[in-house]
C-alpha cells in the first residue's frame, strides 16, 4: 500500500472515529434527556426501601429560599433522589469504579472480608456539647438514681485494621473520651471500646449494614453488667438464625449488592422470662419482642421490636422493684433482651420521636434506673436528646 493510500485510510478512520464519538455522545444526551423527561413525568417516590430512608420532595419556591442559594440545594437533592431508576444507576456506577480499584463509595468504604463500613462525619460540636449538659443537669436532678451513658462504637473504629490503606478516619476513641470528659459523676460512662476490640475478631457488625449484630450487643451486656448492677448475669446463650438473606443500608447506599448478612437472637439457655410488650404505635400487648413480619421486608433489622417507637414498654413478673428508662437509637433494639430478666419494667424512649413528659415517667412509675445507650455516629450527631431532658437548660443549670 502506498504512502498516498495510507494517508487516506487514516483519514477515512479519523472521520469513522469522530463520527462514532458524536454519534454516542448524541446518543447519551438523547438518553439522559429522556430519562429526565421520564423521571420529571413520573410519580415521585416518597421512601426508599434499599436505602431505607425518606427520599427528597421538590422545594418550595419562596424569594427567601431562592435568595439564600437552598431552592437550588433542595433541587439538586430532588432530581438526585427521583431520577429514574436510580438504585440501577448507583449500582452501574459502582460497578465501573471498583474495576478501577476504587474502594469509597458515598463515604462507605468496601473493607477486608467485604465490611461495608461508613465512615463516620464531624460532629456538631455546640450540639453535642448541648446534650451532654442536658445528661448532667438530668444527672443533678436524678441524683438518686443510677445512671449510666454507653456510646457503642461503630465498625469504623473497633475494625479499623480491616480498612484499606490511605483512607482518612475520624477516630472514635477521642470522641469517647472527649463525651467522658464532660460528664459529671452523676452520670457513669461505660467504656464499650475495649470489650469489643477483645473480640474484633468475631462477627461484632453486619457487613452490609451500620448496626451491630445480637454478638456484639451481647458482649456489650455482659462487659456493662457490673456497672448496670447486675448480679450474675446469663453467660450462655441459646442462638436461633432467623434469616440469611439480609441486605443492609449500606449495601444499598454503595450500590455493592454481593453480600448477605445473617441474624440472630439470643436467649437465655435452660431460662424462660415471661413479659409482654406494648409500643406508642401498637396498642396491643404482645409476648414477644420480635417481629416476623419485617423479615419479609427489605430492612429485616426491624425484626427487633418492629423497628423503632417514640416509646416502648416491657413488663415482667420478675420480683425486684427495678424500674429502667432507657434513652436510645436503633442499636438498643437488639441489646434490651438482654435487659429483661433484670428488671421489672423497662421504658425505651427514643427522642427522636417523643414528645412527652419525661419527668412524669419517671415520677409515675417509680423509676430506678436510667440507661442512655447509642452508637457514636447517631449520638454526634443527634438533635433531640436535650429537649427531651430539659426543656430550658438556662432555668436549670
Amino acid at each position: 500500500m502506498s504512502t498516498q493510500d495510507k494517508q487516506q485510510r487514516l483519514r477515512f478512520l479519523n472521520k469513522r472515529r469522530t463520527w462514532l464519538f458524536k454519534a454516542a455522545g448524541l446518543l447519551l444526551g438523547v438518553m439522559l434527556v429522556g430519562l429526565s423527561l421520564i423521571s420529571f413525568i413520573a410519580p415521585d417516590r416518597t421512601f426508599s426501601d434499599q436505602e431505607n430512608r425518606m427520599l427528597a420532595e421538590f422545594p418550595v419556591v419562596t424569594m427567601e429560599n431562592i435568595r439564600s442559594e437552598r431552592f437550588m440545594k433542595d433541587a439538586e437533592d430532588y432530581v438526585a433522589d427521583q431520577f429514574i431508576a436510580r438504585d440501577a444507576w448507583i449500582s452501574l456506577k459502582t460497578r465501573a469504579d471498583l474495576l478501577f480499584g476504587k474502594k469509597e463509595f458515598n463515604q462507605i468504604v468496601l473493607a477486608k472480608g467485604k465490611y461495608l463500613m461508613e465512615l463516620p462525619a464531624a460532629p456538631d460540636t455546640a450540639n453535642v456539647e448541648r446534650n451532654m449538659e442536658a445528661v448532667n443537669v438530668f444527672g443533678s436532678r436524678h441524683s438518686d438514681l443510677n445512671i449510666d451513658m454507653m456510646v457503642v462504637p461503630n465498625a469504623v473504629c473497633v475494625l479499623e485494621d480491616r480498612l484499606p490503606s490511605g483512607i482518612p478516619v475520624r477516630d472514635q476513641r477521642e470522641d469517647s473520651q472527649w463525651l467522658k470528659s464532660q460528664l459529671k459523676s452523676s452520670v457513669h460512662y461505660l467504656d464499650m471500646i475495649t470489650p469489643l476490640m477483645e473480640h474484633k475478631d468475631e462477627a461484632l457488625y453486619y457487613k452490609t449494614d451500620h448496626h451491630w449484630t445480637t454478638k456484639g450487643a451481647m458482649y456489650a451486656f455482659l462487659a456493662a453488667a457490673d456497672e448496670l448492677e447486675i448480679k450474675d448475669p446469663c453467660e450462655s446463650y441459646d442462638v436461633y438464625t432467623v434469616t440469611e438473606d439480609f441486605e443492609g443500608t449500606l449495601a444499598s447506599r454503595a450500590g455493592l449488592h454481593n453480600t448477605k448478612d445473617e441474624i440472630q437472637v439470643y436467649a437465655p439457655s435452660g431460662k424462660e422470662t415471661l413479659f409482654y410488650v406494648t409500643d406508642s404505635d401498637r396498642e396491643e400487648k404482645r409476648a414477644t419482642l420480635y417481629d416476623k413480619s419485617a423479615l419479609l421486608e427489605k430492612d429485616k433489622y426491624q425484626v427487633f421490636l418492629g423497628g423503632n417507637h417514640a416509646q416502648v414498654h416491657i413488663a415482667t413478673p420478675n420480683e425486684n422493684d427495678r424500674v429502667l428508662l432507657l434513652f436510645k437509637d436503633s442499636y438498643a433494639n437488639c441489646f434490651v433482651p438482654f435487659l429483661i430478666p433484670y428488671y421489672k419494667e423497662i421504658f425505651m424512649v427514643d427522642p427522636r420521636y417523643y414528645y412527652d413528659d419525661v419527668e412524669k415517667l419517671i415520677e409515675n412509675y417509680s423509676v430506678t434506673d436510667v440507661l442512655f445507650l447509642y452508637n457514636m455516629d447517631t449520638f454526634l450527631s443527634d438533635n433531640s436528646l436535650a429537649d427531651v431532658l430539659v426543656s430550658d437548660l438556662s432555668k436549670e443549670s
